[in-house]
């Protein structure tokens, strides 16, 4: 069911989304909101299931080498209630290293984290050769993403804007490259314990964390603003577009020239950025993986095809990007969760 919004609560939406790890009084400052209102509209959206705040860490900082996109289209004897009795899909979906998973009866796509390709190819492709050799798959691709020469970016905030026609001039034009976490930089047994928490329970006080991990309540605090302020972690807002009334979400992967310079990458990036409301982009040296938002499929299209013309005739692409659509209301399975992959990197042994 779409929630109607008023224009104070989409603006704090946009703030939460823009700016999720500022306390409500700097929020204020940034949006123009008064406390009172950020106040209540936050305790309406915990009400309503319509934003997830996390805490996500660098992928190099856990030990991950890269992200893995898994683009899979099944076949018509093969829905989710079908697959989903096959004890291979609860090993991907399930699996730690997945950070990330949405399906339909027709398509998902994942996000897997790595130590290394070889790790990936242990784990995964005997999954994915089960599912072949179950009939389910009519065809799986999968694009590598180095973090080391990887720009990430997660567009919440320019999803939220475009969809309720906000014209925020605060938006972030390029995405950060992410900072590489050295082998320099040990993490002791409470750093990984204190880790694995604030990531696992993102909205918990110091105390209740210092009640959970045996952690004093200093340390826990010391290392929350140690980890945030080095970069390992990152505070995000995973929104929940369906109810707010968007109609499709599109993931898509597109191959740039070969030699192209970082001002031809942003200029493929910028022009998906113009086709839908973008939600996240990983962008590396050559290929762009990412999702963005729309409300109709032929608008979606037409958009597209006008970008990729443009795009070709400048000599930065040579093929139509690969893409997949999914009506959110036909959304069968879905997950975001970094806690897992957290615990299994860094060999956490703590339940918590």
């Amino acid at each position: 069911m779409q929630l109607k919004l008023t224009s104070k609560e989409r603006l704090v939406l946009y703030g939460l989304a823009r700016y999720p790890g500022l306390s409500d009084i700097d929020l204020a400052g940034k949006i123009g909101v008064d406390r009172s209102t950020i106040f209540k509209s936050k305790r309406k959206f915990r009400e309503w299931e319509m934003v997830q705040l996390l805490n996500v860490p660098t992928g190099m900082g856990v030990g991950a080498e890269m992200m893995t996109a898994i683009f899979a289209t099944y076949k018509p004897n093969a829905p989710v209630e079908v697959r989903g009795k096959d004890p291979g899909l609860k090993e991907w979906v399930n699996h730690p290293h997945c950070v990330f998973h949405s399906a339909t009866d027709t398509d998902s796509v994942s996000m897997v984290y790595s130590k290394s390709f070889t790790d990936f190819k242990k784990t995964f492709y005997p999954v994915i050769d089960d599912y072949r050799d179950a009939g389910f798959v009519e065809e799986i691709s999968c694009y590598h993403y180095p973090f080391s020469i990887t720009r990430v970016s997660w567009d919440s905030a320019l999803a939220v804007d475009n969809t309720f026609g906000l014209v925020r001039t605060d938006l972030q034009e390029e995405p950060p490259i992410e900072e590489v976490i050295t082998d320099a930089v040990k993490l002791t047994e409470k750093d990984k314990l204190a880790l694995h928490a604030f990531v696992k329970y993102p909205t918990l006080s110091d105390l209740e964390l210092s009640r959970r991990t045996g952690i004093s309540r200093p340390t826990i605090s010391g290392k929350r603003n140690k980890f945030f302020e080095s970069g390992l972690l990152s505070r995000q807002a995973n929104v929940n577009w369906k109810k707010i009334g968007c109609e499709l979400m599109i993931f898509y992967h597109i191959k740039v020239r070969p030699k192209a310079t970082s001002e031809d990458m942003m200029e493929v990036y910028s022009s998906f950025r113009r086709i839908g409301a973008a939600v996240c982009s990983y962008i590396q040296p050559g290929e762009i993986f990412g999702s963005f938002l729309s409300q109709c499929y032929v608008e979606m299209k037409e958009r597209m095809d006008l970008e990729v013309k443009g795009l070709s005739e400048a000599g930065l692409v040579t093929e139509r990007p690969y893409y997949v659509i999914m009506p959110l209301r036909d959304l069968k399975e879905g997950k975001i969760d970094y806690a897992p992959m957290v615990k299994s990197m860094l060999e956490v042994e703590t339940d918590l």
